[in-house]
């Protein structure tokens, strides 16, 4: 692809692209431009702080969040993209926090001891790959066809960084944690994600019909549609006329997925595909006032982001632990990734009664503003470095 695009640019543009282009690359030296003893390197996404927060993802949020702690706790803050692999003078820093190939990288090119936190925002390699490839197979299974881009296949496993570093943070729920755990003897700590908040939840469940939304279902998504389980609930929302599935994701840039799916997404009259939404619009709004659930059968995630964005709206959970939500009284589990309980899940949530689901839509709209926040997170965050530190000082 580079040797074509190359093949109609003229040199000289060419020249100037390169040079951009390795330019937004280049590592962030001293954000905050403070005069501390330490420095901390973070191996992370620098796009945030190069262009602002983008609501697309939180983890924009989030990434100024980590610079502002570091910060707080008296480092000076560098950011380098995880992707990095530029010479880095790793002699400055006491900290490196984050993952990828700076990270990496630290342990080959360094002369004194650093401390090392690997940011875990999804679950470990090992995990996700297996499952992710296990899901792409069920499906190669029934359709006859491989359908690899819509897995969520990590090409690098990356493996010093969840082995040799110090300590791990991650998001989520015990699943992930216990995703590393298996492969790692220090401590794992554990922090909420947070969530965008573009609405009023209390307007939104006061003006909600309960009476029909109970019927209705969310799906709400980035890439990886059979990793997230969208296939399932195509197959079992098909067998299931009375109740509506309303799908929210990117389903364009995955072509061989929409094309084997496509009686299902389009020619069925109770599933309703929009296709991508922005969390700020009228019509995003009008979705996720109509369903009383999200439903998200996902294989292996790192908070569920996308979930958490709308039960700040009190739409009720209905997810595999691999989501890695923690649905207390509010939500329901879906025990196996297979059809049959996924159905069961349903069909348990439309016996719901309207006074019950109004009470859970209540409860998980509060315990997610509580819970979700971006101060939370930071809080969590800034507690679990102080202790990672503290331990370090002590050595």
């Amino acid at each position: 692809m580079k040797k074509l695009v190359k093949r109609y640019i003229p040199p000289v543009l060419w020249d100037v692209l390169k040079f951009a282009h390795k330019k937004y690359k280049r590592p962030i030296k001293n954000y905050f431009k403070t005069n501390f003893k330490e420095n901390v390197l973070i191996s992370y996404i620098t796009y945030p702080f190069k262009k602002g927060i983008n609501l697309g993802h939180s983890n924009q949020a989030e990434a100024l969040e980590i610079a502002k702690v570091f910060r707080e706790l008296g480092y000076n803050v560098d950011i380098v993209d995880y992707y990095y692999e530029g010479n880095l003078n790793y002699d400055k820093y006491s900290v490196i926090f984050g993952f990828g190939e700076p990270l990496i990288n630290s342990f080959y090119h360094r002369s004194h001891e650093i401390l090392t936190i690997y940011y875990g925002t999804g679950m470990h390699v090992i995990h996700q790959n297996n499952a992710t490839l296990k899901r792409i197979e069920e499906v190669y299974k029934k359709k006859g066809k491989w359908l690899l881009e819509s897995g969520r296949i990590v090409d690098k496993a990356w493996s010093v960084q969840t082995s040799l570093v110090d300590n791990i943070v991650t998001l989520g729920n015990d699943e992930v944690v216990n995703s590393y755990q298996k492969y790692f003897s220090r401590k794992v700590y554990n922090i909420p994600i947070s969530y965008y908040k573009i609405f009023d939840h209390v307007e939104i469940l006061k003006n909600k019909n309960f009476r029909e939304a109970k019927n209705h279902f969310l799906w709400f998504g980035s890439s990886g549609l059979i990793h997230k389980g969208l296939d399932l609930l195509l197959e079992v929302f098909k067998e299931m006329p009375d109740s509506h599935l309303h799908i929210c994701g990117i389903i364009d840039s995955e072509s061989k997925f929409k094309t084997s799916y496509y009686e299902e997404l389009y020619n069925t009259k109770n599933i309703h595909t929009y296709g991508y939404q922005n969390i700020q619009s009228k019509s995003f709004k009008d979705i996720i006032s109509k369903c009383a659930f999200i439903i998200f059968p996902s294989c292996s995630e790192g908070g569920g982001g996308s979930v958490i964005n709308v039960m700040v709206y009190g739409l009720i959970p209905i997810v595999t632990k691999m989501a890695s939500i923690r649905i207390k009284d509010f939500g329901i589990e879906i025990k196996k990734l297979t059809h049959k309980s996924i159905k069961e899940s349903v069909i348990k949530a439309t016996n719901l009664t309207e006074g019950e689901i109004k009470e859970r839509s209540l409860k998980c709209a509060n315990d997610t503003i509580n819970n979700h926040s971006i101060e939370k997170f930071s809080y969590e965050l800034k507690k679990a470095l102080i202790d990672i530190l503290e331990k370090k000082n002590e050595m």
